[in-house]
């Protein structure tokens, strides 16, 4: 390529805000990063017995594109489980991971002639995600507290033209989840306008009680059973309508074939062990989350409404927030910036006991 090409491509790269976005990291890199997603926890034997007979079983070259079957059809029955709806396998694509789930979705389905509509506060791998090529996006205004889109937002956006929403419940900024009749005002929204949504769930198994999502219109998108020491090896899902899933299906083909082979063996035995560990494990981070909760209140923090026990949000004054970042980095840690988010006056933490210590450091700010 012409070295003018090449510096014309670079220079597209370097002014494209949406690839610019920020990366946020999957999983925990080391016991004082709480800006990622999830913390790694503690793997179970039978995962690691699992994900070990599946290679020595030479289960190491190409599955098939969408995902192998136990895998996929697990993850439906998951879904069907927490959502109600009637999912099989031939619904499911296994993804690399939560970026792969983010872009497949956005980039695939089909907006018609119409804008994709997605809030003003959201995870950046979603504007990372629509980098690649340029689609008509309209920004969704959230409420203060929650951060979730206003349904008077959406209504709007759906009458003004816009054909494909992109929805994060429970939020990955605050953990809030929108409730049974917001979705189903969505949902009525969607059949009205003939619209579709694209809706991020991956935090619901850290939300107590059941995160109502519909499935009509709709294109689910999370992890792989968050919570069961897999974050890090990126194992997603995408569950669509099964006319929906022919274009996914060959993007993911040109992209990369299929998914790392052993961590799909790894996520199918997690998946069947998700039932019996999950709630312990829920009920352990949302203690853990509680705690933090209050320790932060007493030392005057203001703590976002939110409630995936996975993670901590905080509204902070720029002083503060400003002298907070240089205390927690000359201690170590990492936490992820709500302007990163959308949200500049949020930091948000993930709940886990290194928390403790980074509250004690903000409360000093």
């Amino acid at each position: 390529m012409p070295p003018d090409s090449v510096a014309a491509l670079l220079q597209r790269h370097r002014v494209n805000e949406n690839l610019n976005a920020a990366v946020i990291p999957a999983a925990a890199r080391n016991t004082l990063d709480l800006a990622a997603d999830a913390v790694v926890g503690p793997l179970d034997e039978r995962i690691i017995e699992a994900t070990g007979a599946a290679l020595d079983a030479g289960h190491t070259h190409y599955e098939p594109v969408p995902g192998i079957d136990g895998l996929r059809a697990t993850l439906a029955q998951h879904l069907n489980e927490a959502t109600g709806a009637q999912y099989e396998a031939a619904n499911l694509l296994v993804t690399a991971g939560m970026q792969e789930s983010r872009f497949l979705t956005l980039q695939l389905i089909d907006a018609g002639d119409g804008a994709i509509a997605l809030p003003e506060v959201v995870h950046p791998g979603a504007r990372k995600a629509l980098g690649a090529r340029p689609r008509e996006t309209v920004s969704l205004v959230v409420d203060a507290e929650r951060r979730l889109p206003r349904l008077a937002a959406i209504r709007a956006a759906l009458e003004g033209g816009s054909r494909l929403l992109y929805i994060e419940s429970p939020s990955r900024l605050s953990g809030a989840t929108l409730d049974g009749d917001e979705m189903a005002a969505i949902a009525a929204l969607l059949a009205d306008h003939d619209a579709g949504a694209i809706i991020d769930r991956g935090l619901a198994p850290w939300a107590s009680g059941s995160v109502a999502a519909p499935t009509a219109r709709v294109a689910l998108i999370g992890e792989a059973f968050p919570g069961a020491g897999i974050d890090s090896w990126l194992a997603g899902y995408i569950a669509v309508p099964q006319d929906w899933l022919p274009p996914i299906q060959s993007q993911k083909q040109i992209m990369a074939i299929c998914t790392a082979t052993p961590a799909q063996f790894g996520a199918l035995e997690a998946g069947s062990l998700y039932a019996e560990e999950q709630p312990a494990r829920l009920a352990h981070m949302q203690a853990l989350r509680a705690g933090l909760q209050q320790r932060a209140r007493a030392a005057g923090l203001d703590v976002l409404a939110g409630g995936a026990a996975g993670l901590l949000a905080l509204r902070l004054s720029p002083s503060q927030k400003s002298e907070g970042l240089a205390r927690l980095a000359a201690a170590g840690y990492q936490v992820a910036d709500g302007s990163d988010f959308g949200a500049p006056d949020v930091l948000r933490l993930t709940v886990c006991d290194a928390a403790r210590a980074a509250l004690d450091l903000l409360a000093d700010a």
